[in-house]
């Protein structure tokens, strides 16, 4: 039975190391050279039976639990350095489960051009938890939640809904796509969508200083996959696109009228308006002429409130 140290030293020669990395993996704490003034830093775990389950390939998991905090660095418009990896590991993951998953936190993390330089490594009867802590620098202006005016058109950069057939595992986070639109005056407020596009609409104009917003139903991009889930239902396909979560595109605010540069990242779909922000509070779904009340549908975690 490998113990906590081996374990640890076979993660340096494993991962290895890069430039700027002074004091990597198997120390007390990782150093680094930080490539920018600022660092943009976020932190997010995936847990068996929350954001997987037993039967998930554990690439896949490692995959994720990169990708899912590299989308929060690609919706401030930051660009990834360091990664740090937590493992809480149940006694079912032996040998070969632990090189499968970090073979997927490799992967996703050589994708984007960043480094695990460090992080912790604990048994547990269960379940198993990936968490990790991502560091990356912003080249210019940060994108923030807070920024949307009304007025604004609402965009998102991909399809929605129906993640829970696969794509909440692959998706790709739109780092190219957060850093552009960073750089576009215009833009004023982004978020990754990973809870349900209209929860998350909400939380950004909550932020914004509790402003509302009107989606055009025929203008919402609808996944694939949420179209097999509906089965046919475009009601329903529509209720996915709306509320599933863990898309992982990004949704963004600009300034009404403004057009975006030609060429970079986006796809000229994202380009076009699904929705803009009022002045009012409240969401609104302007479907067939008509404008309906809708309320945020998303995935929201239940905290215990007592002990």
């Amino acid at each position: 039975m490998a113990d906590e140290r081996a374990f640890t030293a076979g993660l340096g020669r494993f991962f290895g190391t890069g430039r700027g990395v002074l004091c990597g993996i198997g120390d007390d704490a990782a150093v680094v050279r930080n490539p920018a003034p600022n660092s943009v830093l976020c932190c997010d775990p995936v847990v068996e039976g929350v954001h997987f389950t037993r039967a998930t390939p554990l690439r896949l998991v490692g995959r994720k639990a990169v990708n899912r905090n590299l989308a929060d660095l690609a919706a401030m418009g930051a660009v990834p350095d360091w990664l740090l990896l937590s493992l809480v590991l149940p006694s079912w993951c032996g040998p070969r489960q632990r090189r499968e998953l970090l073979h997927g936190v490799r992967a996703a993390a050589r994708a984007a051009g960043a480094i695990v330089v460090g992080g912790d490594v604990a048994a547990t009867p269960g379940p198993l938890v990936a968490t990790v802590t991502a560091i990356g620098h912003a080249e210019g202006r940060v994108l923030t939640r807070s920024g949307a005016r009304a007025g604004d058109t609402v965009h998102v950069t991909g399809p929605l809904g129906g993640s829970s057939l696969g794509q909440h595992l692959r998706f790709r986070p739109p780092l190219p796509e957060g850093a552009w639109l960073a750089a576009q005056r215009c833009v004023h407020a982004a978020m990754d969508v990973s809870d349900g596009f209209l929860l998350d609409l909400q939380t950004l104009l909550d932020a914004s200083g509790g402003l509302g917003a009107e989606i055009d139903a025929a203008a919402v991009p609808i996944a694939r996959a949420a179209r097999r889930l509906a089965n046919g239902d475009a009601d329903l396909a529509l209720r996915h696109a709306l509320g599933d979560g863990e898309d992982h595109v990004l949704l963004w605010t600009q300034r009404r009228g403004a057009d975006l540069p030609a060429g970079g990242p986006l796809a000229a779909a994202a380009r076009r308006p699904i929705g803009k922000v009022l002045a009012e509070p409240g969401l609104f779904l302007r479907r067939e002429g008509c404008r309906i009340p809708v309320p945020a549908l998303g995935y929201r975690h239940e905290l215990a409130d007592r002990r």
